[in-house]
């Protein structure tokens, strides 16, 4: 099965179409996902649906869909649901006009993180307006508050799960970024004692195209302060390719100081 990019539903337009967000409370238990799944799918074409559980016990069940009747009413099919006994509680939220918007969840948590949802190019913007706005000064900007990002989240990431685990399973971790759209990265060890090669292929900070930038100057950032924290010592840092710079992907040697 091929690797790809997650999608989720916080807005969907579709017009001449009767839309409704689906939101199911249900018991955490084996079939309770299915039954509702068999249900609702007689009365709505699911466009994209996710389950999480609740710190409580029960689950949730949130997905985007289309009417396959124009006659279908948010309230017949509360009613069907609650006919399951997996359900627990039932919301139906109803479009207009073709636009359908969740607006029943306020966020995202990851483990007992709070996180936002931003478009890629919208934050690589504000990177472009830092370095025109503040020349040398920006890049060097953008390399500390990376510094401090990749610090305070591999101080986190260790607290979560230990710095052994940390250290030991790094290739495994760096799927975490991969995951959340920042790019896929794969490091190796490097020229000279304790360097290292890191490649991110399709990152995130070159992903608006032409660029009056020349490096990726955060996530350069980024891996430094992730790296002093994982090892505990500082490192020197070098983006020796890239993709602004006409590369097949950004390439970043790390030494200790």
């Amino acid at each position: 099965m091929k690797e790809g990019k997650k999608k989720i539903f916080p807005v969907h337009y579709a017009p001449g179409k009767k839309l409704f967000h689906v939101v199911v409370t249900l018991s955490d238990a084996p079939g309770s996902y299915s039954s509702i799944l068999d249900l609702v799918r007689t009365k709505v074409n699911l466009i994209g649906t996710s389950t999480y559980t609740r710190s409580d016990g029960t689950a949730v069940f949130s997905g985007f869909s289309e009417a396959l009747s124009e006659d279908l009413t948010g309230e017949e099919l509360e009613k069907l649901i609650m006919s399951s006994k997996a359900a627990i509680a039932a919301r139906v939220y109803e479009g207009k006009d073709g636009l359908l918007v969740d607006t029943f969840h306020t966020g995202f948590v990851v483990g007992d993180e709070e996180y936002i949802l931003m478009r890629r190019d919208g934050l690589v913007h504000v990177f472009e307006r830092v370095s025109k706005m503040l020349g040398s000064g920006g890049d060097a900007l953008l390399f500390e508050e990376g510094v401090a990002m990749g610090l305070r989240n591999a101080e986190m990431m260790t607290k979560t799960v230990g710095a052994e685990r940390v250290r030991s399973q790094t290739g495994v971790l760096n799927r975490f970024l991969a995951a959340q759209g920042w790019g896929i990265l794969e490091a190796k060890e490097g020229p000279g004692k304790g360097g290292f090669i890191v490649r991110v292929d399709d990152c995130f900070e070159c992903s608006s195209g032409g660029s009056s930038r020349k490096g990726c100057n955060f996530m350069r950032g980024y891996l430094v302060g992730g790296a002093k924290a994982t090892f505990g010592i500082d490192y020197d840092s070098k983006e020796t390719k890239c993709v602004l710079k006409g590369g097949d992907a950004c390439e970043f040697q790390l030494r200790p100081s």
